[in-house]
């Protein structure tokens, strides 16, 4: 990633040098013409892919050599202007082609690097919460080994429906209240939205989710003052709660 970084950094010092030259040695009666050529093709490169721009710069290269052969006079001063100006012109064409080049493939790299990133993040920022990718990983472990032995799995789905003034303070407290119910080496938890979470219980019948949610419900009256708690939950099977998961995952976590 350095490597390309100083690349990156090399192709910008060229560009300025050249745009500092180019702008210095064209004709006033050629300079907003060319000003608008670069803009309009930096422009343009920023929508298209590294091979399209090659064709963008040739296309430009040759619409602008054959114009020159059209507006050129006879006279060898004006036309050696006109080659070092158009000289000048492609040799900034194609750095920009190249910028774009690197600063493309920078990103395509730092957009992968981030997915493994994300992918490797096993629980979310400093909680023990699992992030959707682990989650997931462990359903599957998980899944092959209970099948095998014909056991049941349920999903738990537990929200907090607190007014705004106490919603950060109770989201907290369920996620503890969550962590330190479930069993922590059978059961996992992940959070779907800032006040819904979901448990994936292994191996238990719908009675034992019963207890979970009444093991909840004590533990939050013990820091709750209140007769009713703003608690709302669901209890899926395997296949319910994993089509559920799928349908609630993407896009509701923000991390």
């Amino acid at each position: 990633m350095s490597k390309r970084t100083s690349s990156l950094s090399l192709f910008l010092s060229l560009l300025l040098i050249t745009f500092l030259l180019f702008f210095q040695v064209t004709e006033k009666d050629h300079l907003y013409i060319n000003f608008l050529i670069l803009l309009l093709t930096a422009i343009i490169m920023n929508f298209l892919s590294t091979s399209k721009n090659f064709i963008l710069i040739l296309t430009i290269i040759f619409s602008v050599g054959f114009s020159l052969v059209v507006i050129s006079d006879t006279s060898i001063k004006s036309q050696s202007y006109l080659i070092g100006e158009y000289t000048l012109l492609i040799a900034a064409l194609i750095i920009m082609w190249l910028v774009f080049a690197e600063v493309k493939r920078n990103s395509d790299e730092l957009a992968v690097l981030r997915l493994k990133a994300e992918e490797l993040e096993k629980y979310i920022g400093t909680s023990n919460l699992l992030t959707h990718s682990e989650f997931t990983n462990r359903i599957k472990f998980i899944m092959t080994g209970t099948q095998r032995r014909g056991e049941e799995n349920f999903y738990l789905s537990v929200k907090a429906s607190s007014s705004d003034k106490t919603t950060e303070a109770m989201n907290f407290l369920l996620m503890q209240t969550l962590l330190k119910t479930v069993r922590s080496d059978y059961d996992l938890v992940t959070k779907l939205t800032e006040s819904s979470y979901l448990i994936f219980l292994q191996n238990t019948k719908k009675e034992g989710c019963l207890k979970v949610v009444e093991r909840v419900f004590k533990s939050l009256r013990t820091e709750l003052n209140i007769i009713q708690l703003p608690i709302d939950y669901e209890i899926f099977d395997q296949e319910q709660g994993l089509n559920y998961y799928i349908n609630h995952k993407d896009g509701e976590l923000k991390k």
